[in-house]
Order: C-alpha cells, then sequence, then structure tokens
C-alpha cells in the first residue's frame, strides 16, 4: 500500500505532489505528507488523515519550490498520527524519506542506531531508513553512495523516495522487489508508485525494475543497480488514453462502478470473443500481441498440463473460486485455489505440467507475486489476470488477460471482480477448445449466452430502487450469514465480504451445506440469512438449507429469479435477477448483493469509496 510521488523542474512542485498524492490516495488514507525544499531548506508539512486534512494547511502556508517528494500512507508500524506520518526527517534536517513497504529487520537496525546516538520520535520503520542513509552520508558525503548503502542494509520489500538539501536539484528513489515508475517531462522529471499518477504530464515512463535506485535531476535521470553500477535503460512511451477520473453524476465511484459493469463485461468480451463462431481469441501466437495480452502456450503444452493453481487474495480469490467451477467443467484438468498469502512459508507444489494463474485487479499484490514468482522458479506455466497491463505481474508473466474497467477508483472491487470471471469463462472455452473438447454447437451457445449477459446485468441494474428498499430494511442488522452451493458459495463470501467493507456490519459467507456444521447455532430472529437460490442442480438442497435457517426465526433474503414464485413463501424478502444457465448465473447473482452492500452502507452515513483501515492496492505480505 502507501503512495508516492516525486517532482523537480521549473514549475511549482506542491501543485503537482497534491496532485499525485490525489491519485494515490486509493493506496491508502491514513495521513499524507510532502516535504519540498525552500530557500535551502528542507520543509515537511503533514497530516493524520485524508488528503483533504494536509490541503487544508497548504491552503493556509503553501511553500513556494520546485523540488519535493509526496506520501499518502496505509498504515503498517504506528498508528494514523501525524508524528507517523510520512515523510521523516533525520535529526540534522539533511535528509528527508518517503517509503513504500516493509522493513523487515528495522528493529535490530534501529537498535543499532540507537547505540550511535540516533533518536528516532515515531512508531514507524521508515525513521531506521532515514537515519541509516543520513549516518551513511555523514561518512562520505555522498547522497547516492549513502542510498546505495543503507538499501545493502535493509530487508523486505520496498520503495523509496529521499530528498536532501544539500542536493537541491536531484531526488533519489529506490525500487527493491515492488512499483515505482518516473516520468521523463520537457526538464522536469516525475516519480510515482503508479504510473497514473505522472501519465497527466507525460507519456514517457521508466518502470524502475528490482534492486534499482534512480537519481533524478530536472535534465534527466541515471539508473544504478545496488552494486552501484549503472544501468542503461530508455523509457517507453505510454500509448494509452488518459482515464479521466470523474463520478459522471453518481453520488459515489462505487455505484458508478456497479452500473459500468454491462460495458466493461462488453469491453472485455469483445476484446477476447470478437465473434462466437470463432476460437476465443486468446492465442497470442495467432492474433499478433493482442493489445499486450494473451496465451502463448501452444495446442501441445495446453495437453500437457494435468493440473491449474490458482492464487489470489480477497475478493480476487473469490473469483478465483468460482474459477475452478468454471475449469473443471469446461476443461475437466482439476483446479486447485489458494489464499496467496497462506502460501508463504511453505513449498508450491506445481510442476512443468502445471499452469498457475495468478489473479490481481492490480498487479501489485504482494503476496500473490510472490506465489507467482514461486510457481515461474518451479518451471510451471503462468498467467496472469489483471486489469493493469502495466503492473508488476504484467512485467513477470508471460502470459496475461487484461480487463477492460478502466481505473476502479472506489477501494471496493466490483466491475473488476466481473471482469475477472468473464476472463475465466473465456480461458475455460479457450482451453476446453484447444483440447477438443467442445462441439462446435456447443461452443457456439456457450459464448452466445456469455455475451447477453451484459442485456441481463442493465435488466438488474434499472430496478435498483426495489434492492434499496430491501437493503434499507436490515440496515441496523448487527451480524448478517451469506450462504450458497456450487458455483455461488464463491458468490455468498463475496456478498458478506461487500457488506463487511462497505458498512462495517459483521458478515460470514458459507457454503448452505455447512450451515448446519456449525453455522446454524449463531442464527436467531436479529440474525438475517442471505440465500443465492437460482435454479439448478444444487437449487432444492440449497432451498432446504434456507427451511433450516428459516426454522431458527432467522429473517430470510433471497436472490433468486424473476419467476420463481416457490421462494415467496418463505422469504422477507426477495432480490431478483434474470434466469440464466446456472453456469454463468454467477456473473448475475453478485449485482444484488454489491447494490445491497451499497445502499445500507449509504444510510449508514458510510464512506464508501474509502472504508476505513482498507486500501486499493495491498502491497506488503
Amino acid at each position: 500500500m502507501c503512495g508516492i510521488v516525486g517532482y523537480l523542474g521549473s514549475g511549482s512542485a506542491v501543485p503537482v505532489l497534491v496532485s499525485g498524492l490525489r491519485s494515490l490516495e486509493y493506496r491508502g488514507y491514513d495521513s499524507a505528507g510532502l516535504a519540498v525544499i525552500e530557500d535551502g531548506h528542507l520543509r515537511v508539512m503533514k497530516a493524520a488523515g485524508k488528503l483533504s486534512n494536509l490541503e487544508h494547511i497548504l491552503q493556509e502556508n503553501s511553500p513556494m519550490a520546485r523540488v519535493g517528494i509526496g506520501h499518502t500512507r496505509w498504515a503498517t508500524h504506528g498508528e494514523p498520527t501525524d508524528e507517523n506520518a510520512h515523510p521523516h526527517m533525520d535529526d540534522n534536517q539533511i535528509v528527508a524519506v518517503v517509503h513504500n513497504g516493509i522493513i523487515e529487520n528495522y528493529q535490530e537496525l534501529k537498535e543499532e542506531l540507537l547505540k550511535k546516538g540516533f533518536k528516532f520520535t515515531s512508531e514507524t520503520d521508515t525513521e531506521v531508513v532515514v537515519n541509516l542513509v543520513s549516518y551513511y552520508y555523514r561518512q562520505n558525503k555522498d547522497m547516492l553512495e549513502a542510498v546505495r548503502q543503507a538499501v545493502t542494509r535493509l530487508q523486505g520489500i520496498y520503495a523509496l523516495a529521499i530528498l536532501s538539501p544539500d542536493y537541491p536539484d536531484r531526488i533519489f528513489a529506490v525500487n527493491h522487489h515492488y512499483s515505482l515508475t518516473v516520468g521523463i517531462g520537457d526538464h522536469e522529471n516525475f516519480l510515482a508508485s503508479d504510473g497514473l499518477a505522472v501519465r497527466p504530464y507525460t507519456n514517457q515512463l521508466l518502470r524502475l525494475e528490482q534492486s534499482e535506485i534512480v537519481e533524478l535531476s530536472s535534465s534527466g535521470y541515471k539508473l544504478y543497480n545496488f552494486d552501484g553500477k549503472e544501468v542503461k535503460r530508455a523509457p517507453t512511451i505510454s500509448e494509452g488514453s488518459l482515464y479521466v477520473i470523474d463520478k459522471g453524476g453518481y453520488k459515489h465511484f462505487l455505484y458508478k462502478e456497479i452500473n459500468e459493469q454491462p460495458t466493461v463485461l462488453r469491453q472485455t468480451l469483445a476484446k477476447y470473443l470478437p465473434d462466437t463462431h470463432k476460437p476465443v481469441a486468446l492465442n497470442k501466437n495467432a492474433s499478433g500481441k493482442l493489445h499486450n495480452a494473451g496465451l502463448t502456450l501452444s495446442t501441445e503444452q495446453i495437453k500437457s498440463i494435468e493440473r491449474i493453481q490458482i492464487v489470489a487474495c480477497g475478493t480476487a480469490f473469490y473469483s478465483g473460486m468460482v474459477g475452478k467451477y468454471i475449469l473443471e467443467a469446461l476443461t475437466q484438468i482439476p483446479t486447485d485455489v489458494e489464499i496467496a498469502s497462506e502460501i508463504r512459508g511453505r513449498k508450491l507444489l506445481v510442476n512443468d505440467r502445471t499452469l498457475t494463474i495468478a489473479v490481481s485487479q492490480s498487479g501489485e499484490t504482494a503476496d500473490t507475486l510472490a506465489a507467482i514468482k514461486d510457481a515461474k522458479a518451479a518451471g510451471s506455466f503462468t498467467l496472469g489476470i489483471t486489469n493493469r497491463p502495466d503492473s508488476h505481474l504484467g512485467h513477470i508473466t508471460s502470459d496475461l488477460i487484461t480487463t477492460e474497467c478502466g481505473i476502479e477508483v472506489s477501494v471496493a472491487a466490483t466491475k473488476t471482480y466481473v471482469a475477472q470471471l468473464a476472463s475465466f469463462y473465456l480461458l475455460g472455452i479457450y482451453l476446453a477448445e484447444q483440447k477438443g473438447l467442445l462441439s462446435g454447437e456447443k461452443a457456439v451457445d456457450l459464448k452466445h449466452q456469455l455475451n447477453l449477459i451484459p442485456v441481463w446485468q442493465e435488466k438488474i441494474l434499472a430496478n435498483t430502487e426495489d434492492i434499496r428498499y430491501a437493503a434499507l430494511k436490515y440496515a441496523s442488522a448487527r451480524d448478517m450469514v451469506f450462504i450458497g452451493r456450487g458455483f455461488n458459495y464463491p458468490t455468498a463470501l463475496e456478498g458478506a465480504l461487500k457488506l463487511k467493507e462497505l458498512s462495517y456490519i459483521h458478515a460470514s459467507g458459507y457454503a448452505a451445506g455447512e450451515l448446519k456444521h456449525g453455522p446454524i447455532a449463531v442464527l436467531d430472529e436479529n440474525v438475517p440469512v442471505v440465500v443465492i437460490l437460482v435454479p439448478g442442480v444444487v437449487y432444492d438442497k440449497t432451498f432446504s438449507n434456507a427451511l433450516e435457517a428459516k426454522a431458527r426465526q432467522a429473517k430470510m433474503i433471497a436472490v433468486a429469479v424473476e419467476d420463481d414464485k416457490k421462494v415467496n413463501t418463505v422469504f422477507d424478502t426477495v432480490m431478483r435477477v434474470p434466469e440464466v444457465d446456472e453456469f454463468f448465473s454467477p456473473l448475475l447473482t453478485v449485482v444484488p448483493l454489491q447494490l445491497f452492500a451499497y445502499f445500507i452502507a449509504e444510510a449508514l452515513g458510510k464512506d464508501v469509496d474509502q472504508p476505513r483501515n482498507l486500501a486499493k492496492s495491498v502491497t506488503v505480505e
């Protein structure tokens, strides 16, 4: 998490830094701050809370500066306070540092620095970095060498930006297993954790590779590895159009993004499924580069795959759970899905007959990246599913499916979730076609049904007032249970997660058949139960599980198809969706659950776009 920005040039630094921080606030909003060089001295301004608190300080007394660094924080070490906010300075105020990531050996280094007389005023691991750089700088009076010596002592994954009044025309930055991008302008340069923050100023981008240091000046840049050897690499031209971050008349970005899902789905399908009578266009070798996406696996390699491993976190993990059902149904290949963070500390059992799929909205999720790197090292075929082809995941996987979501501003994932589901449907059909498991007629029928999903989503979104009315009846609940079976068991988990994220109401998702194996003990008239209940092979059993909950006096809420009258006799509230094949139902059933959570959170006055304690891009393990 956390976001770093930097600027140096002939323009005013503060507006550029604040604009960059606004673009990166999705990465953390516990505090914000910036450091500039003004009249030959370091000046630091920072404030706990959202960026608006820092902006208020700047309105009263904004510094005149041509160089600066900034930071928006997601707290790891220490509470969100002014003291713990970045940037941090050393005692002599000759070094200022902003930092993303975690320094794993900070405690040992802190004890060493305390013995050398350095003082610490915060609870952060970042102060170790600034004092360590300061220590080496005092030894040799060479800031580049001081930075290089310091980073050789640091353990963990991190990115740094460093400023010193002794180098008033320089910014030093470090990337170590993280994400950091330099923007090259006309006699001005930019720095950011995400290229999104520098694209309004330049389309010449230089992504720092792992274990690299960059020395920025207004006239250019120099790259070095951690051994101090200069690295020659030219910037690339970003040809993508600028994405305008605008609510488009909606009250919240989240509500806008929920309503964008039919468009997102159409865009993703159009990219990979231009003709229902032709194979899914995922073969990069057959279709060209395919917009930095596609698979390089040959038909022979696909046929050699004996197992598929999916790794992901959070909402992406739930999309992977649906992906397991899809892939096994279509490809007959055993598929496992694991939370990426649970793989750390043990061996990932994959080999050269395994396809490992990493799913990450941002492409920067630290645990997921670590898992896919382990899979590559073990010889596995690898594939990424992400919304950001320019991300770290996009750089380390040879094969990539990129969703067409634009920027998802709200922290809670909605449109990226349905796009990930669509990616699994497309992948499943593609692999089945390559393996010769689908007849032409069956393949065309699946593609036709998939293409109709945006129409059915629009039908749901046209009746949001019904869902709003249903949701408001349960805004006073303290606990809620979500259940589903088969393809919609992950939907229950995702529905519960959305309610927790947005409203802070405790919610738990369960496989419906597991309700009687313990969770049913919590049910009473104060615990509503949400049941995903659509026609299919598990309908009757799920209905029976609903009756078990009803018998415990729970208030009953169903997500059911339009013509299902049976639910009216059991459920207090019914949210309707169009009837489709059970195989495709997760693309529809999740939509009313997203709206349900949104309307409850809105009624409770919660910050639905930036829920407390969360960040959009989870870049720490």
